[in-house]
């Protein structure tokens, strides 16, 4: 029985002394039996591979460790990663379970899904608020009269900011909520107002001529104009380019005032002049006529005082009610108003814009019908503002949609219907138009505000929220990581016009900074030396003094110069080819650069390296420059 053991262990111990003297006496030997497989692949991620990556151990681990376990399991249907669940870390552990017998140098650009980062106003949207506006709101804005709706006069813009303001005492600048609230385009009193002109009637860019109105320029040329933005049309006037002194005036038609009636009417300011260009507004029951001299002669009584037009914080404001004036004290006279405009060439620009003008009647009580409507509102810091940078679904849209709730639901996948709404309300959308939809989404318990960005491409409304990326994954030291560093080859070729157009980049910069060492076949120059013809650097003193820009410096001096310049040349290629390029957080992104050096005798490859500093910004790496032996 022993024997039987003997002859295995005598070949262990032959088989040891074998390798012993195999490592002793051919030195190499293990790494010659060791094939490498160093590769450079490009791979898209497919349906089943999501699914892959969210059931991998490694992943498990990670994302319970980052408290992002359910993030990682809905990756199987969503197919799409998040900036909490990024492909730049989850990728990884597929590409070892997949690329297992890679070795060190191996890179593999992967093209995935990812969600991109949400613009303020999408994080603004995602976390607002939803608000009903309720009786009581309706009976305060009402003064007592029972209505349950808004109107044009008494509009959601109008009053919601004062209920907001209640309802939300510590409310953050950019905090947002969508309003429900019931609207009505008639007015419960149900007689017509004195007065309701919203210059439906004119035409954009033309002088306003109105039955009953009188457009009148007292001092200047400039009369008040139609403009139109997004399907409304408006009045408008402004000092901008006019010479000299501005005043113009918009007046009404005679009104026969009443107990209870109200003037109102929307306004705003825009490209906004501390030096001036205001809106007056002023009424007179003595006008006799529309001249000149008789607006100058009658007496006007002015109540600007109770009219409120922000400052804008951007170019322009948003046309909101600015003025409620109580009109009780004239009930029994005929009145005229106007609307006037003072400002100058002297840098008193300021643009006003009107709308909505109304001389309403004290309300009274009804039943008509109104709809639902829901508006987004938005905080400035100070105050409530309707807030038009997206669009709100309202319930007769999801009525459309088949939603017998209001909302949207796991069973109403929004990518699925938004697209549609946007086709019907927007049938003439060109290529690259762009909105935000915020809609009502219901997760089981609740409804929340959530929203989706469009973009019309190729005829269809795509959704921006998921961008499809392509990111470089390097294996170092046994590990597959991140690594958007580049390698750019630039191979001396004659006619390669990917490496020509490189040359030629930085050739245009010395055209349009230093035009003197440019060559009349525009393209080569001898500041740095690059030709886009040849695909290389000419280092050849002889060649640079024959442009006759060195005639007093010495041969060694040229040479010295030239290996200065060098790497101050690169960027400007980089900068004009790679501008997109920004850095990450965490990661030197470095661009390698291989390229050719023609010394007059032979054409040797050089290396350079450069570090992203900044979006679309290139620094050069200390020594990085060297002959590739």
């Amino acid at each position: 029985m022993k024997r039987n053991y003997i002859i295995p262990a005598m070949a262990s111990l032959l088989m040891l002394g074998a390798c012993d003297y195999n490592e002793d006496n051919f030195e190499g030997l293990d790494e010659m039996t060791r094939p490498t497989n160093v590769f450079k692949k490009d791979y898209t991620l497919t349906d089943a591979d999501y699914a892959t990556i969210a059931n991998n151990s490694t992943n498990k681990a990670l994302a319970e460790a980052a408290g992002l376990s359910g993030e990682l399991s809905a990756l199987k249907t969503s197919l799409t990663f998040t900036d909490e669940l990024p492909g730049t870390e989850y990728i990884p552990a597929f590409l070892a379970a997949t690329w297992y017998t890679g070795d060190d140098g191996s890179a593999i650009k992967v093209t995935y899904n990812q969600r991109r980062a949400s613009t303020a106003t999408e994080k603004a949207l995602n976390a607002a608020s939803i608000y009903s506006v309720s009786n009581e709101d309706y009976e305060t804005a009402w003064e007592g009269a029972k209505n349950t709706f808004f109107t044009p006069t008494e509009s959601a813009s109008k009053h919601v900011p004062g209920i907001l303001k209640t309802k939300y005492p510590e409310a953050a600048n950019g905090d947002m909520v969508l309003v429900d609230y019931n609207y009505s385009e008639q007015e419960p009193s149900g007689d017509a107002p004195a007065l309701s002109e919203g210059f439906d009637g004119q035409t954009n860019g033309e002088n306003v001529a109105i039955d009953g109105w009188h457009n009148v320029t007292t001092i200047g040329t400039y009369a008040w104009q139609a403009k139109s933005y997004s399907g409304n049309l408006y009045i408008q006037q402004s000092a901008f380019r006019h010479e000299g002194e501005l005043e113009s005036y918009m007046i009404t038609p005679a009104v026969a005032i009443e107990s209870g009636m109200k003037l109102t009417f929307d306004a705003c300011y825009g490209n906004y002049k501390a030096e001036g260009g205001r809106l007056s507004v002023l009424y007179s029951e003595n006008l006799k006529d529309f001249t000149k001299e008789a607006i100058a002669a009658a007496t006007w009584t002015d109540i600007t005082s109770a009219v409120n037009i922000p400052v804008p914080d951007g170019t322009y404001g948003t046309l909101a009610n600015v003025c409620d004036y109580d009109l009780s004290t004239l009930a029994g006279k005929k009145v005229y108003f106007a609307f006037r405009y003072n400002g100058n060439s002297n840098n008193a620009t300021t643009t006003v814009q009107l709308d909505n003008v109304v001389v309403k009647k004290a309300a009274g009580t009804s039943d008509l019908k109104s709809t639902q409507v829901s508006d987004l509102f938005q905080f400035n810091g100070t105050d409530w503002k309707l807030f038009t940078g997206a669009l709100s679904l309202d319930a007769a849209d999801y009525k459309a949609m088949g939603s017998n709730y209001g909302n949207l639901d796991s069973s109403m996948a929004p990518d699925n219907y938004l697209p549609v709404y946007l086709s019907q309300r927007y049938p003439y959308a060109q290529e690259e138009d762009q909105y935000t939809v915020a809609y009502k989404y219901y997760d089981g318990k609740s409804n929340s505000v959530k929203c989706a960005t469009y973009m019309m491409q190729a005829g269809k409304w795509a959704t921006t929220t998921v961008q499809v990326l392509t990111n470089q994954f390097v294996l170092t030291n046994g590990k597959w990581n991140y690594d958007p560093s580049t390698v750019i080859d630039l191979p001396v070729e004659k006619g390669n016009a990917e490496v020509s157009a490189f040359y030629q980049a930085i050739t245009d910069w010395v055209k349009e900074n230093h035009p003197e060492y440019v060559t009349g076949y525009g393209n080569n120059d001898y500041y740095y030396g690059g030709s886009a013809y040849q695909n290389n650097f000419d280092f050849r003193v002889s060649a640079w003094k024959g442009q006759g820009t060195y005639n007093d410096m010495s041969d060694a001096d040229i040479e010295k110069l030239m290996w200065e310049r060098l790497p101050e040349a690169f960027p400007h290629a980089l900068e004009a080819l790679y501008g997109s390029v920004t850095p990450v957080d965490g990661i030197d992104v470095i661009y390698t650069i291989n390229f050719g050096i023609y010394d007059g005798s032979a054409t040797v490859t050089w290396t350079i390296q450069y570090k992203v500093v900044a979006a679309g910004k290139f620094e050069y790496v200390a020594e990085s420059l060297k002959k590739v032996e």
